[in-house]
């Protein structure tokens, strides 16, 4: 074998306990391994990161201590157990089996494991075949045989010996008969392939320990094709399947009933036969045999008594499955049946006792016992929790089977006896972690390897981000590509790819990080990242079942967003990656993006793929937690791919090593190629000339048959594609002569480069190469070999296949289905997938899919109910049914008996009592039921304590439909991302949603979304017609308020929750926490039921992903080529592996980065053909140091042909113009020659020159999202531009608009009707890669002032913007900074050699040349408003008209120019002509004639063609209605019925009324009075006029007042009361210190402040309490700061700055208030309640002035009025009047608790019958008396006797009135529990309504008919829920009532015991020796101090008092 075939001699292995090969083929090649070397503790892992779908361990993160190296003792030998050795016990017992389940299987779970038997090694050793142990129930479960699907036996994919194919050509088939050729066969075996070896087995599971070994080839029996691949990370789940679902799973198979397209079968049984069978297999298929049902593995497993033969061959098949690298969660998911087997536990430990006997042969008793130890070791490996007991004791039979062997004189094998003595030491490990009690679960799979191995091999580095990599400790080691040489050998090239990969992505996320730690929280919403996107408030909701696997909906904070256009950004687009944390990025969570909904985006939602480990973890975080969320900038998903792909490669199989890595330059030709090169032909290919297609006919040969053969004849020499000579001529295959020897090159070479520069053909001659290679597929296509066609972008790769269907017929199978084309929709591999049907897969794939899916659908729809469940939650109120498992007993009790208390009360059942107890039956007029206590609300600190200011709205861009669609980057980046068009994602999301929706009110009482859309009305006070009169304002906060509870997450801690005697007495915010206490825990329960259900159904997801790709890999295996992108190549590379194409194509090569090439290759690669422009554009990085310094930019295409591998350059452009070609050479390329073809362009029509540069200095504007930049005026030009070009009759197709940033790219979209420009292509330069067209149109953007052009200074962008033009290119752009790169001066000299560049641009008229217009910017465009000039058209058109438009150059014959001239045409009989414009069509006359109507005779103006009998006329209707009033309708109408006169009558109380004449007539009918609307004019008592009207008020009674009291009350508020409710302060206290503000109501003692007073200055300092007199004076000296301006304060030292500024706001300053405003010393102080100030000295004067009247009073502003109730400078003054006020306080109640007495005992006799009274009043005397508590407790007992009235008169009455007794007691309850006026005022409708029904009782004999009716009707009203009337409409009704009622008038009267008077401001006043007293009282008109004036002799202590 050549170079490429060499094995590597510098490598070290790293070797698995499972007895796997080494890297290497277990080679040597470092020199002697040491047989005792080293043993690595590799750290205390915290949990290795593991990829969902592929299970990879990505590296768990290492511990802080560094690696420890183990030399003795075995037990220090490992190093950790896992990251997740946490159990949750789950609440609900049901669910504890499914969940030990899940953890054991889905590889990191925080859960339970499985148990483990513990049964002793001697009761196993001496175990007999026939006798079997007594174990588990659940093992007696397992052994029930089920009958399952076996697959037919035409499907078997099994070849006999030489007739194999091509797959598996070389695979001897094995027959097992009998002990005899059990050792030839058997016992004999061959190496294994290097596809099932590998360096690193478990490389992508979570890694925890690491053993030192060594490890030499293993034999067996089954020999494998080389993939070139080495054996893949288990991309799986670990899975121990519980016994608890044998059944489950038996029942399913039995459902099924073996039934596969219509046939039934019985289990499959597993004998030699069967087992020879399955030898012939592909390990990965030997997996799917034996995971399918029927395929009678159980059976097989619990049988107790199995042949010798049958089992060596079992356990040598596998010791086979555990070598495959496909298939992992069905390798798991067969071995966790093995573990717990009888087989395991009976089967084996027999045999290995009776092996001497049984085995006689040593090799075959050493490959016996090697295949056991190696399925043992697996076993332990990937469920080192529950097989331990299993594994440990049969580890000790061997042990003693290995000392009884060597006592008798038989060899051990030293591999098996090492890999023993490993095992032993694994095992030792986990005992002490299961001492510890930290070995709880199956969560990570345990390799081996030596220390230096482990730390020198980048396989061990985790593909996730770690903690390490974050916060590094010093920097990563990193070699650069290598350009200038070759690689030392393959693994040095693996490393410095995979490094530099690996750090392109982690880097941005790494320092992101590391500056978002640094900054407080408050300053992150400000800060710029360059490297990472920020999302706060980010929450995970619940999952989502997709085919994908469970994907999680997670919502973030859109506040900071608002800008954001999501329609167009690069946020979060598919595959991105996020990182979530909530402890500053400590410990962090990792996921991809699942899918992107831009409608979702707006609302903050978003889905995501968490990786294995992060939704592991998620267990341990609740629903309330909120994160920080990161997005890094890089596409995550390329790198996870090619990375792990890396990982997975085989040093010594890369393909072309020759030159890939050593650079060397002798080519040789392909493999297949040099076996056959003479039956190699290009036949279909040539095109003879004439003279040979002459010569045919001379022949008498007809040409098109024989064409080939004559004219091979005609060379008279054989063809030999290695021989140059025998090939035809470049005329002959219709190519140029570059292209020719690319041709060439392309045929002979193992390796190929082409470089295409611009036009050049290059995707010609790729066909041309696919051609000549299909045409020869004999050569190369042994078997299932297709070639695989890999491109850059969807779009090179779709163009590229239909290239080859144009001209060819083959099989195509294009992977992905993110294509525009239709042809190639239709050669997905998606859409072919779906159009087979199963009937043609083999049985056993067709039985295990339908397994598999009837268990994820089971597993799916559990798991829909419960994240419903969990959505629903924060939605709306559980019903406390569904909390009762998590509400205290006590508490539920308490909940229940108020609901039947509340049941009796208002004879009526409520449905639900939690929204009663919560307030919102009471908020929510559509909520049912009564809120009973609102005495415990305490609404006012309910709202105060959380009320927040709403948001703003959400923004929302809308995209107008307008404008043309233009193909953004973000959705260029979408589809390229996005491998398959898979809408699964969206649409289960939707089905949740509306699964939601639907299911919501099984479980909620309250559903806000359903009362969001109250009628806004309902708030109105006027309207609300509940009784409870909550204010209008009040409602609607408190709307607010249940929602932001509702949302809240925060709740009660549960012990304080437990500590609540009684839930009713709780105020309403308290209430909510205890609700969120029982949410959460109801929320916790289904969270741990949702996490079992969502790894049984990932476990699932995966298998049938496993299943997929077999489907999927018979497809391709039928394929002649396969289609991919880079992208997708990278992420079905497993697929490809299997596939093994021989010839890989790599069309636009030098735009991939070299690590996706590479990972594309596999080892059976003979032929590689790259093809691209490196000069062009280079491959994308995200970070541009490493793409500078590390040469990450350089592709494979470029390194190699830097290392002077030969390559072929096309020379021949065949697309530009030459002026266009010219800009490229030789600035770009050293060479680049015109084709023919090229030169007969016509000129661009409408244009002087076809290549131009207008030059402009407009500068550029940036753009925040996305850190892009827009240049408006190039943006206006180019639009006009291109419209001009429109007008010369070019087809907007034909145009394209490139721009060359993404910000220009949507400002031109918005600036493009779709009208005109339909059709216009607009695009970036870096998506438009590889097209061309015939017009371009260049937006260059850059132009600021610092001359920066950003990435126009690159070469290769720079050919790729000036090389797409075919016939014109026309740049607009800024040369001045452009010329100071390099490139662009060499282009501008070459513009200003031709005269190609100027401020102009020169048009000229197509239809008059001589006219030339100049345009320079948008607005020059009008010159030529149609593309002409301004010459009029004069065209004559068809109607005879002239056209309309100037010069046109479109639409010569104007078959479209439409006239807008009015219409000539006669339309009728009577010559009128149309009245429409000429271009429309013509309509029936509507010319006005006078015409008779039939139906009256009128003559009417009627439209001509409509004829008179259909007019309605017009005239006056002159009939008559029956009051004697005219019709006032047109005679064509129908007469009214209500007549609309109006009338004027007058009523009994002497006042006119007009009103309409049919209401008088219905008021007549029905005997009623019309209401007197005139007002009453009356003056009540308080000054202000009655609001009522003459109805009303008719019988002398007038209603209440309805103004605001609004007199000044003492504390200087306004009485904000109605004025018939009596003065008093509602309002918060107002005052305020340096230590904050006082939180109590006004009417309300203050405490005084006990701190330290603030007051202080650098000149003088208070020493005093904060409450006491301040014990300094006011500082007099000039303040020193600095106003904003710049200017000096006005102030003074150590007080409040004045916000003028005698400079800048001299009027101000100096408006003369006391006169010494304008001295320019004058010095201000401000006012601290106002923003006045005034000048220090007059106004000090001011405030120290007594006042004359001596009333008690705080001063006030002097401009506004606003009491002055803060200050420093006048601080003692302020304190003494709140001194002195609390002094009125205390008086005033003194004096009411007097009058409440005396009211008690005036009114004994209505008050005796409510015992409450006492207690109330009792309450007042024992607290503190305020005079808060005396107004509430005062209007609870003024309620109380008018309702003592009532029941008074009801015990009075002749018959018992039941209704009332119950009302009376209930209404006196519900105020006593009220806690605020507002509670009591809120009985009074109530209180009305009983008066009402009582006094009817008595008196509705004597009352008129037409009375009781209104009374009835009154009452009704009162007794509706709604409460359809008012308070003051009732007492509207009322007044107008005939009969006098006496508690009605008891009721409406106002009692009064409080005389609230004594609250007003003016009744109180400090004399000069500082006495408080009040003028209120008749006897003290002097208004004089009375204790000044007091005699000895008086001693009426009251009359002291005031």
């Amino acid at each position: 074998m050549d170079g490429r075939h060499r094995s590597n001699p510098n490598s070290n292995h790293i070797i698995k306990t499972g007895g796997q090969n080494s890297q290497h083929q277990g080679r040597n090649v470092g020199g002697r391994v040491e047989r005792n070397p080293p043993l690595l503790v590799q750290g205390e892992y915290t949990g290795g990161q593991n990829s969902q779908h592929q299970g990879r361990n990505v590296g768990g993160r290492v511990g802080r201590n560094p690696p420890l190296l183990v030399q003795d003792d075995p037990l220090n030998l490992f190093g950790a157990t896992g990251g997740y050795s946490s159990v949750t016990n789950l609440q609900n017992v049901a669910y504890r089996n499914l969940r030990g389940r899940a953890h054991s299987e889905s590889r990191g779970g925080t859960g339970g494991r499985l148990e483990v038997h513990h049964t002793s090694g001697a009761q196993h050793s001496s175990m007999s075949p026939g006798k079997k142990p007594n174990y588990h129930h659940h093992h007696q479960q397992a052994n029930q045989a089920g009958k399952g699907i076996a697959p037919g036996a035409n499907r078997e994919r099994t070849k006999q010996n030489g007739t194999t194919d091509g797959r598996r050509r070389d695979h001897p088939q094995v027959h097992v008969t009998s002990h005899g050729n059990q050792q030839q066969h058997l016992g004999t075996s061959g190496k294994l392939s290097n596809h099932h070896k590998s360096p690193l087995r478990y490389g992508s599971q979570n890694m925890v320990a690491y053993f030192s070994t060594e490890r030499k080839d293993t034999s067996s029996a089954f020999q494998r094709k080389k993939t070139g691949f080495a054996e893949r990370a288990k991309s799986v789940q670990n899975l121990s399947e519980p016994f608890i679902e044998s059944r489950r799973a038996d029942n399913r198979r039995n459902r099924h009933d073996g039934t596969v397209g219509q046939k039934t079968f019985k289990d499959k049984k597993i004998d030699l036969h069967a087992i020879s069978k399955l030898s012939t297999l592909e390990p990965s298929e030997i997996i799917m045999k034996l995971a399918a049902p029927g395929s009678g593995l159980r059976e097989f497993l619990n049988e107790s008594t199995i042949d010798f033969q049958i089992v060596e061959g079992f356990l040598n098949i596998l010791s086979t499955v555990i070598t495959s690298t496909t298939n992992r969660q069905n390798l798991i998911h067969i071995l966790s049946q093995v573990q717990g087997s009888g087989f395991l536990k009976q089967v084996i430990p027999f045999h290995i006792l009776d092996s001497s006997k049984t085995i006689t042969q040593q090799h075959r008793k050493n490959l016996f016992f090697e295949h056991i130890i190696t399925l043992v070791t697996e076993l332990a490996s990937i469920l080192p929790s529950s097989s331990f007991m299993e594994v440990t004791i049969i580890k000790t039979i061997v042990q003693n089977s290995f000392n009884d062997m060597e006592l008798n004189g038989n060899i051990v094998s030293a591999e098996n006896k090492k890999k023993l003595m490993d095992l032993e030491k694994f095992l030792q490990y986990l005992q002490v972690k299961k001492g510890e009690g930290t070995l709880k679960s199956d969560n990570y799979i345990y390799i081996v390897g030596n220390r230096q191995s482990i730390e020198n091999d980048f396989r061990h580095l985790s593909i996730y981000p770690t903690y390490e990599d974050i916060y590094l400790s010093q920097n990563p080691s990193m070699r650069p590509n290598i350009i200038d040489g070759s690689y030392t050998d393959a693994m040095s090239y693996l490393d410095t790819h995979f490094r530099l990969m690996r750090e392109d992505f982690i880097r941005p996320l790494r320092d992101g990080i590391s500056e978002l730690v640094t900054l407080k929280e408050k300053d992150l919403s400000e800060a710029k990242f360059d490297d990472i996107r920020i999302y706060f408030d980010t929450h995970i909701l619940s999952p989502v079942c997709t085919r994908a696997g469970i994907v999680h909906e997670v919502k973030f904070s859109t506040n900071n967003l608002k800008h954001v256009r999501w329609e167009i950004s690069k946020r979060l687009l598919y595959g991105s990656l996020v990182c979530l944390s909530k402890d500053n990025f400590r410990n962090m969570l990792f996921a991809t993006v699942a899918d992107r909904s831009v409608s979702d985006l707006q609302n903050g939602v978003i889905a995501l793929t968490f990786t294995e480990e992060s939704r592991q973890q998620l267990t341990q975080y609740s629903l309330d937690h909120h994160f920080l969320m990161i997005e890094a900038t890089a596409y995550f998903e390329a790198y996870r791919h090619v990375l792990e792909g890396l990982k997975e490669m085989v040093a010594s199989e890369i393909p072309f090593q020759n030159y890939i890595v050593l650079c060397n330059a002798a080519m040789s030709p392909p493999l297949y190629l040099s076996q056959n090169p003479a039956g190699y032909t290009l036949e279909k290919l040539i095109k003879p000339d004439d003279h040979t297609i002459q010569k045919y006919h001379k022949l008498g040969l007809p040409f098109s048959s024989q064409s080939t053969n004559l004219s091979n004849i005609h060379l008279n020499k054989q063809f030999n594609v290695l021989d140059s000579s025998t090939w035809p001529t470049k005329e002959e295959l219709q190519l140029d002569q570059s292209q020719f020897k690319a041709f060439q090159m392309a045929l002979t070479s193992e390796l190929t480069i082409i470089q295409g520069p611009p036009g050049t053909g290059k995707t010609y001659v790729g066909l041309k190469i696919m051609y000549a290679l299909l045409n020869n597929s004999n050569l190369w296509k042994q078997g299932n070999n297709p070639i695989l066609v890999v491109c850059y972008t969807n779009h090179a790769l779709d163009q590229f296949l239909e290239g080859i269907l144009k001209y060819l017929e083959c099989n195509i199978v294009r992977v992905g289905s993110r294509s525009n084309s239709e042809i190639m929709q239709k050669c997905s591999l998606s859409k072919i997938r779906s159009q087979r049907t199963r009937q043609k897969l083999p049985g056993y794939m067709r039985a295990l899919h339908a397994e598999l899916s009837d268990e994820r659908i089971s597993h799916q729809d559990k798991l829909i109910q419960k994240a419903v469940l969990l959505q629903n939650a924060t939605k709306g109120v559980l019903h406390e049914i569904v909390l009762e498992k998590y509400i205290p007993p006590h508490h539920f009790r308490s909940l229940k008996l108020k609901k039947e208390y509340l049941e009796i009360e208002n004879c009526s059942e409520i449905t639900n009592i939690i929204v009663e107890w919560l307030g919102i039956s009471a908020v929510y007029q559509n909520v049912a039921d009564k809120m009973q206590d609102v005495r415990f609300w305490d609404i006012e600190n309910f709202l105060k304590e959380n009320d927040e200011p709403s948001g703003d709205a959400k923004a929302t861009v809308a995209k107008d439909d307008e404008f043309i669609k233009v193909s953004d980057e973000a959705e260029l980046a979408e589809a390229e991302r996005k491998i398959e068009e898979d809408d699964d994602i969206k649409q289960q999301i939707r089905m949740m949603r509306k699964f939601a929706e639907m299911t919501k009110k099984q479980s909620l009482v309250f559903v806000l979304d359903e009362h969001e859309s109250e009628d806004p009305g309902s708030d109105r006070e006027s309207n609300d017609q509940d009784g409870w009169q909550i204010p209008s304002k009040t409602k609607k906060k408190l709307k607010k308020q249940i929602k932001h509870e509702l949302q809240d997450t925060s709740h009660m801690k549960e012990e304080e929750c437990e500590l609540i005697v009684d839930l009713w007495q709780l105020p309403l915010k308290k209430r909510w926490e205890v609700y969120r206490c029982w949410r959460s825990k109801y929320l916790c329960d289904i969270r741990n039921e949702i996490f079992t259900l969502e790894n049984l159904f990932q476990i699932i997801v995966n298998r049938m992903t496993e299943l997929r790709n077999q489907e999927d890999l018979l497809i391709l295996e039928e394929a002649d080529i396969i289609g991919m992108t880079t992208t997708g190549a990278a992420k079905f590379r497993k697929l490809l592996q299997n596939v093994q194409p021989k010839i890989v194509i790599v069309e636009e090569a030098a735009e991939v980065l070299e690590a996706h090439i590479i990972t594309t290759l596999s080892s059976s690669c003979q032929h590689l053909i790259l093809i691209g422009d490196h000069q062009q554009l280079r491959p994308s990085t995200t970070v541009y140091e490493l793409a500078k310094n590390f040469n990450l930019e350089v592709s494979m295409f470029e390194r190699l042909i830097k290392m002077k591998i030969p390559y072929v350059r096309l020379d021949y452009q065949h697309r530009m113009r030459p002026e266009i070609a010219q800009l490229l050479t030789p600035h770009i390329y050293d060479k680049l020659e015109n084709h023919a073809s090229v030169l007969a362009y016509e000129n661009i029509k409408g244009v002087c020159h076809n290549l131009f540069f207008v030059d402009h200095n407009h500068l550029e504007e940036h753009i925040k999202e996305g850190k892009s930049h827009q240049n408006v005026h190039e943006a206006t030009f180019v639009k006009s531009l291109c419209l001009y070009f429109i007008h010369q009759g070019y087809s907007p197709s034909q145009i394209t608009i490139l721009t060359t940033y993404s910000g220009q790219l949507h400002c031109l979209q918005e600036m493009m009707p779709k009208s005109q420009f339909e059709g216009v292509r607009v695009c970036v330069v870096d998506k438009y890669q590889g097209e061309e067209n015939e017009i371009i149109i260049l937006s260059l953007v850059r132009s600021n002032l610092a001359g920066n052009v950003g990435f126009l200074k690159i070469p290769n962008r720079v050919c790729v913007a000036l090389s797409r033009a075919k016939k014109g290119l026309f740049c607009i752009g800024n040369m001045e900074s452009l010329s100071k790169v390099s490139l662009w001066s060499k282009i501008n000299d070459v513009l200003q050699k031709n005269g190609l560049i100027g401020k102009e641009l020169m048009l000229q008229c197509v239809n008059h040349p001589d006219t030339v217009t100049y345009v320079a910017t948008s607005a020059d465009f009008d010159n030529v408003p149609e593309g002409g000039c301004k010459i009029p058209c004069q065209y004559r058109l068809n109607c005879g008209h002239v056209c309309p438009l100037l010069c046109h150059p479109y639409d010569q014959q104007h078959e479209k120019v439409v006239c807008r001239k009015p219409c000539s045409k006669i339309v009728c009989e009577n010559d009128h002509k149309c009245r429409q414009l000429c271009s429309d069509p013509c309509s029936k006359c509507k010319e006005l004639v006078q015409k008779k109507i039939p139906v009256c005779g009128h003559i009417q103006d009627v439209p001509c063609s409509m004829l008179p009998e259909n007019f309605c006329c017009k005239e006056p209707c002159v009939q008559m209605l029956k009051c004697g009033h005219k019709c006032v309708r047109s005679c064509g109408q129908e007469c009214s019925k209500n007549c609309p006169e109006k009338v004027t009558v007058t009523l009994k109380c002497g006042h006119t009324v007009k009103t309409f004449c049919h209401m008088k007539t219905e008021a007549e009918v029905a005997g009623t009075q019309l209401k007197c609307h005139v007002k009453c004019e009356e003056k009540l008592n308080c000054g202000h006029i009655c609001p009522g009207s003459c109805s009303t008020c008719a019988r002398g009674i007038h209603l209440p007042c309805t103004k605001l009291c609004n007199i000044l009350l003492y504390c200087s508020h306004n009485c904000e009361e109605k004025c018939e409710m009596g003065c008093f302060c509602v309002r918060t206290c107002e005052k305020s210190c340096f230590h904050g503000k006082c939180r109590l109501k006004c009417s309300e003692p203050c405490a005084p402040c006990t701190k330290l007073c603030g007051w202080r200055c650098k000149h003088k300092t208070c020493t005093k309490l904060c409450w006491e007199p301040c014990d300094r004076e006011a500082c007099d000296k000039p303040c020193k700061k600095k106003l904003k301006c710049g200017h000096p304060c006005i102030g003074c030292c150590g007080e409040p700055c004045p916000n003028k500024c005698r400079v800048c706001n001299a009027e101000e300053v100096k408006e003369l208030i006391f006169g010494n405003e304008a001295d320019p010393h004058a010095r201000f102080v401000q006012l601290m309640d106002c923003p006045h100030f005034f000048e220090v000295t007059k106004f000090s004067e001011w405030m120290n002035r007594k006042e004359e009247d001596q009333i008690l009073k705080l001063k006030s502003c002097l401009k506004c009025s606003k009491p002055i109730r803060k200050s420093l400078r006048y601080g003692n003054l302020v304190k003494q009047i709140h001194s002195d006020l609390e002094k009125v306080k205390e008086r005033i109640s003194y004096k009411w608790m007097n009058d409440l007495e005396m009211f008690l005992s005036e009114n004994d006799t209505e008050l005796r019958n409510f015992p409450q009274i006492n207690k109330t009043v009792q309450q007042l005397q024992d607290g503190s008396l305020t005079l808060r508590s005396l107004m509430l407790v005062g209007e609870k007992i003024k309620f109380w006797q008018k309702l003592g009235a009532i029941d008074n008169k009801v015990k009075k009455s002749p018959k018992v009135l039941q209704k009332v007794l119950c009302d009376i007691p209930n209404l006196s309850d519900a105020i006593d529990k009220a806690t605020s006026k507002h509670g009591i005022l809120e009985q009074y409708y109530e209180l009305l309504r009983v008066a009402l029904e009582v006094e009817v009782s008595f008196i509705k004999q004597n009352m008129p008919l037409v009375s009781i009716q209104s009374m009835k009707s009154l009452i009704k009203g009162m007794n509706s829920k709604q409460h359809t009337m008012s308070l003051d409409e009732v007492h509207a009704h009322l007044q107008m009532l005939p009969v006098p009622m006496d508690l009605i008038n008891i009721v409406k009267k106002k009692t009064v015991i409080f005389d609230t008077d004594l609250l007003r401001q003016d009744f109180w006043h400090r004399c000069e020796a500082g006495h408080i007293y009040t003028t209120y009282s008749d006897e003290n008109t002097s208004h004089c101090c009375p204790q000044c004036s007091f005699s000895d002799e008086d001693d009426d202590e009251e009359k002291l008092f005031f």
